[in-house]
């Protein structure tokens, strides 16, 4: 767990005077909380038990200099623990020798002491600190991330991985680590070095999916400069098995739906075109006229209930086309065609919206139908926006109970003797095909209300 709250410095000097003025200093004027030892020795003891954020040493100390204190600390205690060196001694062999020790950054004595540069010291301790706790964090992220994460070298080395890449290929972090992405990975170890090296050649990310050991994985490749030494990018591998799988699935299915449409349209339109010949050439013989006009109504209603069957089997996609769409446009073009008589429309309000609008309009149309079908003759439909999050249909007629509402989406609910049951259920397979909810309230003026949510509205 990463620990938040003040700043825990260490102040490590031979001059007792000047690591408890130091620590003072830090602590009283800049919010540290701070602890003063005089040897690297007693600091090395102090943090045996206690945790520090940061340490501020001198560089000459007698038994052990700063550096060498450094070297301890880093190899005992913590190796990224923010380390700033305090030196009398301002030649570039000091400094050199500081960087080359990983020292995050160095000030001379004199000055700090002379010119009372506490604040400047104080700022870098911030800093340092900041970001080794935003390191802290990253690291966290990556260690319990389940996606596969390595940072990889330019010749194939990884120079560090997660858990996860490591169960990926059945080994241990430690395994994985030092060796190279071919010889983690085999062949797709060659390609993704082989997209690794273009990452850093562009300077910009690159997406690939492949399949390592019958698994399918997408991988995202980050050219990164933290490593001087190296040039470098970053892996990360999303195991998609599953997704592949679903996504196959889908396809199966939405080829035995194609197929189901391809046999009903053929294999019982075929018939019905038979029988409505034979009833014409009996309308034309025979002047039983109600025993006629049944039988047309009843081939109308078969016709109607194929053409509902074929579109319900076909709503079971996502929305393939979604386009920007003005609303009130569409609706009056599923309005124009349906048989309204003295039915009127009201848009009250519009918008443009995502959809596909050839689907947009079959659910307004089925909406419209249901409307006219259980309606009075001079029934009022409205349409218009609700929130800015959707939009809604609503009628002036009889309305729908509250305890019936669920029921009137279900395949083959109808109320109509004529009705296939089938017009609000293509509604809502649409609907969960653009990713909108519906929901049934009732209409301002009594009636019924389809309200459509999460909707894309576009400026």
């Amino acid at each position: 767990m990463i620990e938040r709250g003040p700043i825990r410095v260490l102040v490590v000097d031979d001059s007792e005077f000047f690591a408890e003025m130091t620590a003072k200093t830090l602590e009283t004027e800049h919010g540290f909380e701070t602890f003063a030892r005089k040897s690297a020795h007693e600091g090395i003891e102090f943090l045996a038990d206690e945790r520090v954020d940061c340490i501020v040493s001198d560089y000459e100390m007698p038994e052990q200099n700063g550096l060498k204190f450094l070297e301890t600390v880093r190899e005992t205690v913590d190796e990224e623990i923010p380390f700033l060196l305090l030196t009398g001694r301002g030649d570039e062999e000091v400094a050199s020798e500081a960087i080359a020790s990983g020292v995050d950054d160095y000030f001379l004595k004199l000055n700090v002491v002379e010119d009372e540069e506490y604040g400047r010291l104080a700022n870098r301790i911030r800093s340092v600190v900041s970001e080794n706790r935003a390191q802290q964090k990253y690291e966290l992220l990556v260690t319990s991330s389940p996606d596969g994460v390595a940072h990889v070298a330019s010749d194939g080395t990884v120079l560090t991985a997660n858990p996860s890449l490591a169960a990926t290929v059945g080994s241990e972090r430690e395994t994985v680590i030092g060796s190279t992405l071919p010889q983690v990975f085999g062949d797709v170890g060659n390609e993704r070095l082989e997209t690794g090296r273009a990452v850093i050649a562009d300077g910009k990310p690159k997406r690939s999916e492949d399949v390592y050991e019958g698994k399918h994985f997408h991988n995202i490749f980050v050219p990164v400069d933290f490593d001087s030494d190296h040039d470098t990018f970053q892996l990360i591998s999303r195991d998609i098995t599953e997704q592949k799988e679903r996504e196959r699935e889908l396809q199966r299915q939405n080829e035995r739906l194609e197929k189901f449409a391809s046999v009903v349209s053929h294999d019982l339109r075929n018939p019905l075109g038979v029988a409505r010949g034979s009833a014409q050439l009996i309308a034309d013989e025979c002047d039983e006229t109600d025993a006629v006009d049944r039988m047309d109504r009843a081939l109308t209603r078969m016709d109607r209930l194929i053409d509902d069957v074929l579109t319900l089997a076909r709503q079971g996609k996502a929305a393939h086309q979604p386009d920007a769409v003005d609303l009130a446009h569409i609706a009056e073009e599923a309005w124009a065609s349906v048989r309204t008589e003295s039915a009127r429309i009201d848009i009250a309000d519009s918008g443009m919206i995502e959809a596909d609008p050839g689907r947009l309009q079959e659910l307004l149309e089925n909406l419209f139908n249901n409307a006219v079908t259980h309606g009075a003759e001079d029934v009022t439909v409205r349409v218009g926006v609700a929130d800015r999050d959707g939009f809604y249909v609503e009628d002036d007629g009889p309305g729908i109970p509250s305890d019936r509402r669920e029921e009137v989406f279900e395949l083959g609910y109808s109320t109509a003797d004529d009705g296939t049951g089938m017009g609000l259920s293509i509604v809502q397979q649409i609907a969960s095909a653009h990713g909108w909810d519906s929901e049934i309230t009732d209409g301002r003026d009594g009636g019924t209300r389809f309200v459509f949510t999460d909707v894309t509205f576009l400026e």
